[in-house]
């Protein structure tokens, strides 16, 4: 069971500021378009399809994970990865953060040749079908050193290892206690122990996750010329982009972690009809 859970947030990772002075709330109709322009809509969509080639990846690599454990993670991705629920909690941080002016500025960008090229590719890229492929090429992708290095440069700009570790953390926490509580209820979660043991595979999931992120950002990418990257690279350096991707970020960490204690929850009650058969 904890291999089960430690193994978790590679699911979740195969899934990856400065303000302006105020100048007005956004307003909803600049807030959709915001959303559709960037692609949140069509990526956030994919993220249950998603999970599950992450779920069937990992399978397929020998994961020691119990047959009944991958169908119960399966069976309950559905239900807590909905996209309707991230979509609304990445609307509502975005909202906060941003100001009308500043989501105009950010919608020039997104309108213009480079910004629908980068967007069609982040939305071409978050499909099962793309993952699996991505999978396949993973060491050709690491290979590509220029572009590796731009890819640890937005990395370093949008913290996705370190936000991808973080959820990974919380999923593995969450998975292990509810399966501990559904499979022994009478007897405490031994929680010190399990930490324990993520300290210490801490810089594995670390070089592992911080690989996964890396090829992900190169497929995503590599179709795009150099000269291109680098100039996304400085729209991302803009305080308003930045204050616009951890908004986003924000909300969809906060709908990641309530849609990992639901798939928690519900695997813990699958576990316990099993056990009681």
């Amino acid at each position: 069971m904890k291999k089960a859970a430690m193994g978790f947030s590679l699911l979740i990772v195969i899934l990856c500021s400065a303000a302006f002075a105020y100048s007005g709330e956004i307003g909803s109709h600049s807030l959709d378009k915001l959303m559709e322009l960037s692609g949140l809509n069509k990526q956030v969509a994919e993220f249950p399809g998603m999970v599950r080639a992450g779920v069937e990846h990992t399978r397929q690599q020998g994961s020691t994970i119990p047959d009944a454990e991958f169908d119960a993670v399966v069976n309950s991705i559905g239900d807590a990865f909905q996209p309707s629920d991230i979509l609304r909690a990445i609307r509502a941080e975005v909202k906060k953060s941003l100001s009308e002016a500043e989501a105009e500025t950010l919608m020039s960008w997104y309108e213009s040749a480079l910004g629908k090229k980068i967007t069609k590719a982040e939305e071409e890229a978050s499909t099962p079908a793309a993952f699996k492929e991505m999978m396949s090429d993973a060491e050709s992708l690491l290979a590509d050193q220029e572009r590796v290095g731009i890819a640890n440069t937005l990395d370093e700009l949008t913290h996705s290892t370190d936000r991808a570790i973080q959820i990974g953390e919380n999923a593995e926490m969450a998975v292990f206690t509810a399966l501990s509580k559904a499979i022994n209820p009478e007897k405490p979660v031994p929680v010190e122990a399990f930490k324990s043991q993520m300290s210490a595979q801490k810089q594995q999931i670390r070089t592992e996750t911080k690989q996964m992120v890396t090829i992900s950002s190169v497929y995503t990418y590599k179709d795009i010329d150099i000269s291109s990257l680098k100039k996304y690279i400085e729209f991302n350096e803009r305080p308003n982009t930045q204050k616009f991707n951890n908004s986003v970020m924000k909300g969809m960490d906060a709908a990641f972690n309530q849609a990992i204690d639901n798939l928690a929850a519900s695997m813990a009650t699958a576990f316990k009809e099993k056990h009681k058969r």
